[in-house]
């Protein structure tokens, strides 16, 4: 018998842009009826101390560009860190460009000033070298690998790249169990809630992540992975609160030049590493 979720929301495996944007399209436009849970309207699915570390780390860098600079932030769900960016810092002077596979209706978006794109990472919808940076929330690694390819392509050269990618440790607790004790709760129900659906697909894209081990392990997997991806890694750090750990990557696209003369050297360039 085919489960409720199966029906609403693509297996990940099969259609990862499929369950990606029913998933959040769900997600960021279901409805919050409790009234002491209101709050829940401004929280999005990131740990909160990951978006103002990375509005801290991209602060220096938005701020030193031209006017006529565009970042683009992939992921941005309902443009939350655009939204705290300006309440710390103010609108910055460049523009900055929203891109999230969910459809959002305007009036979700918490930021107002921004152009917003919907489209998968998969296939920017944007000119070579278009961007002078790009952030990225806790999304980008749920992207890879055709992502990676599109972000070199997009990205001028010199540019930087600020990211905040999932941890392993995101999937260390029995998912299998989850999953089964939630589908006996859901099998005999006939109205079940979004938020019951939105839980059962979290576990199941965990379910996707850990059998597949999709997730960066290791500094080593990070910088490999980039290097050969035409970037050079400027720093790894893992980053905590008391709920969630991740990896923040910061990275700066490689000239043709310096590609060159790193593969010439033998370094992660070379045909043995890829």
């Amino acid at each position: 018998m085919a489960s409720k979720l199966e029906v609403d929301i693509p297996q990940p495996k099969r259609n990862p842009d499929g369950e990606a944007q029913v998933y959040y399209t769900l997600y960021y436009n279901c409805a919050i009826n409790n009234r002491k849970n209101v709050l829940q309207e401004h929280i999005e699915d990131s740990p909160g101390k990951s978006r103002s570390s990375l509005i801290e780390r991209v602060y220096p860098y938005i701020s030193s560009l031209r006017k006529d600079s565009l970042v683009l932030d992939l992921g941005a769900g309902r443009q939350i860190f655009e939204k705290e960016y300006e309440d710390k810092y103010g609108k910055p002077e460049c523009d900055i460009i929203t891109l999230d596979i969910a459809k959002i209706p305007k009036e979700r978006l918490l930021a107002k000033d921004y152009q917003h794109v919907l489209a998968t990472g998969r296939a920017l919808p944007f000119k070579n070298e278009t961007f002078a940076a790009l952030i990225s929330n806790m999304a980008f690694d749920f992207m890879l690998p055709e992502t990676l390819t599109q972000l070199h392509r997009v990205i001028k050269q010199g540019a930087w790249i600020f990211l905040n990618l999932h941890h392993p440790s995101l999937t260390d607790y029995d998912i299998d169990t989850e999953i089964a004790r939630l589908n006996r709760q859901m099998k005999y129900k006939k109205n079940i809630k979004p938020q019951k659906i939105l839980q059962l697909a979290v576990y199941q894209y965990h379910k996707h992540l850990r059998d597949n081990r999709l997730l960066f392990e290791t500094e080593d997997q990070i910088r490999k992975v980039f290097g050969i991806g035409g970037f050079e890694v400027k720093g790894i750090e893992i980053k905590s609160d008391q709920n969630n750990k991740w990896w923040e990557v910061d990275l700066r696209k490689l000239s043709s030049s310096e590609r060159e003369s790193l593969s010439s050297e033998g370094s992660i360039f070379d045909s043995k590493n890829r």
